[in-house]
């Protein structure tokens, strides 16, 4: 059986090696880097190009909240606080942070001279009304309940009073903001795109067509945004910190595969990439010309499925049991060695390490069948009668992992008598269903922290406060008081000790209710090209590219057009060619050579 599965979830790699290796003969190899390293101050000037193999749905800071739209927001917007190089919150916007003795109040008296890309200047009053914009009741944030501590929040996230009281302003330059009990992660949740100051063309109450015109205060502004194309960018000339930045500008391509991001990179047309495929990985990981250049980024994203709680067969406890039961993590990890690891709780070890006692959910077979006689569907292995009667829809993101995913689960489920018939579709359309009632009963379940604390793997996709008709983050529809009572105790508690085992009393009632079977932590391996200075994994935020700068000496020696080691690939590749680019056209042009 297992054989069989090998087969099948192998089978997009040796794709990808026979087209390049039988089909095309092209290099075995990857292309050396482009250039050398040098020491010498930081250069200004040329556009560093990266790219995306999803698209994004918007860069409204208040609304777009996944990974890919993130990683754009932290050029685009800046907080009052931020991450150091160390994953230290210090201040950005603000001059400093003032926290009195009982941790109820925060004071940020805020720099002077700071300028939106509109030009205008940014003052106290901005910072409030983006406060408010964010938390409006018409505005589709995906995690409101994040800032519920703020005094006032209630009644005005309701639509029951029009000012959010616990933001105050204390003149021009200082603002203050009142919590209604500590809480241990509110710098961490100030520190998000979501309350980062936006120009007034924003408005006080969210409209859909900002999403598409973004303007903040952060270091590059955009000038072009075309949905499943490309996100220009260009130097905020205005930018609060000066000679800063230095790159003029970031060219990030959407929707582009990660065969073709592959080629881009080697003829220089991508000057830094991580979503390789893992022939492409592996190759470049075994490369002498490559060692020691590419880096792992921290491994903070938790992967899995989550069960929709209020869906058959899903509204059953034991069959989510069964299914947390019936995963086999060692050989899902094996399908993407070094990306993937074996992973079974819900915050990643870089955030809660392992240890003895720790609950974690386990592979069993035999107690998957038996939870699944419990719930009511038992099944014979032997002759293969009995299970769920129905097939359950999966949801799959396109060409991402969670595709191959899909199908080992698909063969390890059908052992316990849970059938699933996997939907392929689109980011956008995956974040549509998943974040709608009712709509999707089981699929892909991922979570990257959103800052470096446990809670952001609990509360903003398993707390009932979570739960939104449109625009969920809660996929699993979970709600569990127990649960509630255990994280809001978290938050409120500033003892290391005892936020720990409360944290590891959710980790706890996650195995017990199982609203996701978790199964793997997934981590990038970024790779960029000598002539690209400033930049490392940061232990944070993804893709962070602020401090970027480019030698230009050194990217002119990339190849004009064309990779040199592509070989026959090139007549596909180089643009001036004015060949057929996809994958099934080169299989067309194979065929039409062969039929000659």
């Amino acid at each position: 059986w297992w054989e069989k599965v090998c087969a099948m979830r192998s089978i997009r790699t040796k794709i990808e090696l026979a087209v390049c290796l039988a089909v095309l003969g092209c290099s075995t190899g990857v292309a050396p880097p482009i250039g050398e390293d040098r020491e010498g101050p930081p250069e200004r000037g040329g556009v560093l190009r990266t790219a995306f193999f999803t698209d994004v749905r918007g860069l409204d800071s208040a609304t777009a909240f996944d990974t890919a739209a993130s990683a754009i927001e932290t050029l685009v917007y800046a907080g009052l606080v931020s991450y150091s190089d160390q994953g230290k919150i210090v201040p950005l916007l603000a001059e400093r942070i003032d926290v009195s003795a009982d941790g109820k109040r925060y004071v940020f008296p805020i720099r002077r001279g700071v300028t939106f890309h509109d030009g205008t200047e940014l003052t106290a009053a901005d910072v409030k009304r983006s406060i408010e914009r964010a938390l409006h009741v018409k505005t589709p944030c995906p995690v409101p309940s994040y800032y519920e501590r703020i005094v006032g929040y209630g009644p005005y996230h309701d639509g029951k009073v029009e000012d959010l009281s616990g933001v105050k302003l204390e003149g021009d330059y200082q603002l203050a903001i009142e919590l209604s009990e500590p809480d241990a992660t509110f710098l961490h949740i100030m520190a998000l795109p979501i309350v980062a100051p936006v120009c007034k063309s924003a408005g006080k109450v969210w409209e859909r067509t900002f999403a598409a015109n973004p303007c903040g205060a952060g270091p590059f502004k955009v000038t072009r945004y075309e949905n499943g194309q490309i996100i220009k960018m260009v130097r905020h000339e205005g930018y609060w910190d000066k000679g800063k930045p230095y790159l003029d500008g970031i060219e990030w391509f959407l929707s582009m595969q990660s065969f073709t991001q592959r080629f881009k990179f080697e003829q220089g047309d991508l000057d830094y990439i991580r979503e390789l495929s893992e022939a492409d990985s592996l190759l470049y990981r075994t490369s002498p010309a490559w060692r020691g250049r590419g880096e792992w980024e921290p491994s903070l994203t938790t992967g899995g499925t989550f069960m929709n709680t209020e869906m058959p067969p899903f509204d059953n406890r034991h069959v989510r049991r069964a299914v947390s039961y019936a995963i086999d993590r060692e050989q899902l990890a094996s399908v993407r060695p070094g990306h993937v690891r074996p992973h079974a709780k819900m915050v990643p070890n870089v955030l809660m390490p392992s240890e003895p006692g720790l609950p974690q959910q386990v592979y069993d077979y035999q107690r998957a069948l038996e939870a699944m006689r419990l719930a009511g569907y038992p099944f014979d292995p032997k002759t293969g009668q009995g299970g769920y009667p129905h097939e359950i829809p999966y949801l799959a993101i396109l060409a991402s992992f969670a595709q191959p995913a899909a199908e080992i689960y698909q063969q390890q489920l059908a052992r316990t008598g849970i059938r699933l018939k996997i939907q392929v579709v689109g980011w956008p359309t995956f974040l549509a269903k998943t974040s709608r009632r009712k709509t999707a009963p089981m699929g892909f379940a991922g979570w990257h922290a959103d800052f470096p604390d446990a809670s952001t793997f609990f509360e903003p996709i398993l707390a009932s406060k979570s739960i939104q008709d449109e625009e969920s983050q809660n996929a699993a529809f979970f709600s569990n008081k127990e649960l509630d009572d255990v994280l809001d105790r978290a938050r409120r508690s500033t003892n290391d000790g005892e936020r720990k085992s409360l944290y590891r009393k959710a980790e706890d009632i996650v195995v017990q209710e199982a609203p996701w079977a978790t199964a793997y932590t997934y981590s990038y391996y970024e790779l960029w090209q000598p002539y690209v200075h400033g930049y490392r994994p940061h232990p944070v935020l993804s893709q962070y590219m602020r401090n970027a700068w480019l030698d230009a000496s050194a990217k002119k020696l990339a190849p004009a057009g064309c990779s040199r080691s592509l070989r026959l690939l090139d007549r596909f590749t180089c643009p001036e060619r004015r060949a057929p680019k996809t994958t099934l056209a080169l299989a067309h042009a194979k065929r039409g050579k062969a039929g000659r």
